[in-house]
Protein backbone atom coordinates (compact mmCIF):
# COMPACT_ATOMS: atom_id res chain seq x y z
CA UNK A 1 0.00 0.00 0.00
CA UNK A 2 1.33 3.41 -0.97
CA UNK A 3 0.27 5.50 2.03
CA UNK A 4 1.71 8.72 0.62
CA UNK A 5 -0.44 8.40 -2.50
CA UNK A 6 -3.55 7.71 -0.42
CA UNK A 7 -2.88 10.62 1.94
CA UNK A 8 -2.18 13.00 -0.97
CA UNK A 9 -5.45 11.91 -2.55
CA UNK A 10 -7.68 12.57 0.48
CA UNK A 11 -5.74 15.27 2.36
CA UNK A 12 -8.08 18.10 1.33
CA UNK A 13 -11.37 16.20 1.06
CA UNK A 14 -14.48 18.15 2.03
CA UNK A 15 -15.36 17.67 5.70
CA UNK A 16 -12.78 14.85 5.93
CA UNK A 17 -15.28 12.53 4.21
CA UNK A 18 -13.84 9.97 1.80
CA UNK A 19 -16.23 8.34 -0.66
CA UNK A 20 -15.12 4.79 -1.51
CA UNK A 21 -16.83 2.86 -4.30
CA UNK A 22 -16.47 -0.92 -4.09
CA UNK A 23 -16.52 -2.94 -7.31
CA UNK A 24 -15.59 -6.53 -8.20
CA UNK A 25 -11.84 -6.63 -7.58
CA UNK A 26 -11.25 -2.91 -7.07
CA UNK A 27 -12.20 -0.12 -4.73
CA UNK A 28 -12.11 3.49 -5.87
CA UNK A 29 -11.09 6.17 -3.39
CA UNK A 30 -12.34 9.66 -4.26
CA UNK A 31 -10.83 13.10 -3.79
CA UNK A 32 -13.57 15.72 -3.46
CA UNK A 33 -13.18 19.47 -3.74
CA UNK A 34 -15.42 22.46 -3.42
CA UNK A 35 -14.83 25.47 -5.59
CA UNK A 36 -15.93 29.06 -5.26
CA UNK A 37 -17.32 30.51 -2.07
CA UNK A 38 -15.69 28.77 0.92
CA UNK A 39 -19.00 27.90 2.55
CA UNK A 40 -20.43 26.26 -0.56
CA UNK A 41 -21.94 22.83 0.08
CA UNK A 42 -21.64 21.75 -3.54
CA UNK A 43 -18.84 19.40 -4.51
CA UNK A 44 -17.63 20.52 -7.89
CA UNK A 45 -14.62 18.32 -8.57
CA UNK A 46 -13.95 14.63 -8.06
CA UNK A 47 -10.98 12.43 -8.81
CA UNK A 48 -10.84 8.73 -8.14
CA UNK A 49 -7.93 6.33 -7.76
CA UNK A 50 -8.24 2.55 -7.93
CA UNK A 51 -6.86 0.25 -5.25
CA UNK A 52 -7.17 -3.51 -4.91
CA UNK A 53 -10.33 -4.51 -3.05
CA UNK A 54 -8.34 -6.66 -0.62
CA UNK A 55 -6.60 -3.46 0.58
CA UNK A 56 -9.91 -1.96 1.76
CA UNK A 57 -9.46 -2.95 5.44
CA UNK A 58 -6.02 -1.29 5.50
CA UNK A 59 -7.41 1.81 3.78
CA UNK A 60 -10.25 2.02 6.34
CA UNK A 61 -7.79 1.67 9.26
CA UNK A 62 -5.57 4.40 7.79
CA UNK A 63 -8.49 6.79 7.27
CA UNK A 64 -9.88 6.18 10.77
CA UNK A 65 -6.46 6.68 12.33
CA UNK A 66 -6.13 10.07 10.60
CA UNK A 67 -9.63 11.34 11.44
CA UNK A 68 -11.36 10.71 8.11
CA UNK A 69 -14.85 9.30 7.69
CA UNK A 70 -15.22 6.73 4.88
CA UNK A 71 -18.50 6.54 2.96
CA UNK A 72 -18.69 3.10 1.34
CA UNK A 73 -20.80 2.72 -1.80
CA UNK A 74 -21.42 -0.44 -3.82
CA UNK A 75 -21.13 -0.13 -7.58
CA UNK A 76 -24.47 -0.86 -9.24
Amino acid sequence: MDWQTLFALVAENCNKEVPIEVSNELCYVYRTKKKGFPFSKTITACQKTAFARNELPEIMDFLNKHGYCAKIMQQA
